[in-house]
């Protein structure tokens, strides 16, 4: 075989080589991916107020007030009288002994208040359930907050991943036009459409976790069609807060609903014993009654006709008061309740502390990123980009320097989420809110 057949089979296959570099880059550019769906810019107030009047959750726990405020309502409902009619038939047909008619009146009375008993311990559950209810909402609206900032987050990360594919697809086809002009070789050629092709599998998963984060702020809002996506306009909220460790945790002692819920529910347990005392109570009916009696016509025992009144007292013979077992189970949930809510100041006091510190912990990780990290490093990448295009460098330094630049954004933007994620945290653990992006 002769130099010359060498000669050609080797430019072929380096002709072979460049039209599979440039088909690969050629559907590398086609196959971008692209969001079918409408959206609209959302910011987080929008957003939090569409989950307060849109939350199917939230909304279902509004009935539980109207429900406790109803029964509230029924607990002032004084008990029913009693009337009673009898009619009686002295065998007045075969004796002659005349008949009768008697109408009663009877009304109950306790001496242990138990109406207003149960109108007390009623109102108890009513302000139970409304603590209960902004308990759920301070929840609710932190867990909302979280999500919003999530998915802010998914959206930068898949931005990033598509801006690098970008750029990424361009040193793919500039590589493609200077492996014509042998300028860059094959293997590089082939290095930077594979590494293209690698990103675009980043963008598809990065696309995904934004998609699927859009659908959770419309599942949070109650939304059923989700043709059109609001995507959040805010930013993370980079302002750093001068809180105090001891002012939050005494508004969190003052305002968690989680531990007025706990005081309150203690207070239930007191007025459920006052309503059980009360219906141990002495209690008695007072009855009076009308009763009219037929002609007795019976030889032996004749009786005019006439008319009687009557009046009188009954009441129970409670022997079950000899059981002492509801009252002491009533007494050990006081108790209960009282070790519950101590609990709760404790649990609560310890959710400040380390929600404090893990706020100060992420604010320091963002001074660190603002020290002029990311700049230095995408002027390194644009630099070893430009050094590649004259070839005073080699590919792999370029790639080497975007992994860096790749890595400090994506890490920068988990920085921001962390940070706001504690921010959050500890408003929630203190009590407070006054988040906005």
């Amino acid at each position: 075989m002769g130099k010359s057949d060498i000669i050609m089979k080797r430019i072929v296959k380096t002709a072979i080589l460049i039209i599979l570099v440039f088909i690969s880059v050629l559907r590398i550019g086609f196959s971008q991916q692209e969001i079918t769906k409408n959206v609209k810019s959302l910011s987080l107030s929008e957003y939090l107020s569409g989950v307060v009047t849109g939350n199917l959750g939230y909304i279902a726990g509004q009935f539980n007030v109207s429900i406790a405020e109803a029964m509230l309502k029924a607990a002032k409902v004084f008990p029913d009288p009693e009337i009673s009619i009898l009619y009686t038939n002295n065998e007045d047909r075969t004796l002659q002994m005349g008949q009768s008619v008697e109408v009663g009146f009877s009304y109950p009375i306790n001496l242990g208040n138990k109406r207003g008993a149960g109108i007390a311990l009623a109102k108890s559950q009513y302000e139970l359930t409304r603590f209960m209810l902004d308990a759920y909402f301070q929840n609710l609206r932190a867990d909302a907050a979280l999500s919003y900032f999530a998915c802010l987050k998914d959206q930068k990360i898949y931005m990033l991943q598509e801006d690098i594919y970008r750029q990424l697809i361009a040193l793919a086809r500039a590589d493609s036009i200077r492996l014509k002009t042998g300028e860059a070789t094959v293997l590089d050629a082939m290095q930077s459409s594979l590494e293209a092709r690698s990103q675009k599998l980043k963008v598809i998963q990065s696309y995904t976790s934004f998609q699927n984060s859009l659908v959770t702020l419309s599942v949070l809002q109650g939304k059923k069609n989700q043709d059109t996506l609001g995507i959040p306009s805010d930013t993370f909220p980079l302002k750093k807060r001068d809180f105090q460790l001891d002012k939050l945790i005494n508004n969190a002692i003052e305002k968690r609903a989680e531990l007025l819920v706990a005081l309150k529910n203690m207070e239930v347990n007191e007025k459920s014993l006052n309503l059980l005392k009360a219906n141990r109570a002495f209690e008695f009916s007072l009855e009076t009654g009308y009763s009219y009696n037929s002609i007795v016509k019976n030889e032996i025992a004749p009786a005019p006709a006439y008319n009687a009144l009557s009046a009188g007292i009954s009441f129970p013979l409670k022997l079950s008061n000899i059981n002492r077992g509801e009252i002491l189970a009533a007494e050990n949930a006081i108790k209960q309740s009282q070790v519950y809510y101590e609990e709760a100041k404790l649990q609560i006091t310890s959710e400040v502390i380390m929600a404090y510190n893990t706020y100060l912990a992420s604010y320091g990780e963002i001074e660190h990123y603002n020290l002029g990290l990311i700049e230095d490093a995408g002027k390194i990448l644009k630099g070893r980009i430009f050094s590649y295009q004259r070839g005073e460098s080699g590919l792999t330094d370029v790639l080497n320097a975007q992994r860096s630049y790749i890595e400090l954004q994506l890490n920068y933007i988990e920085a921001l989420f962390n940070y706001t994620k504690a921010l959050i945290e500890l408003e929630r653990a203190a009590g407070i809110w006054d988040i906005s992006g």
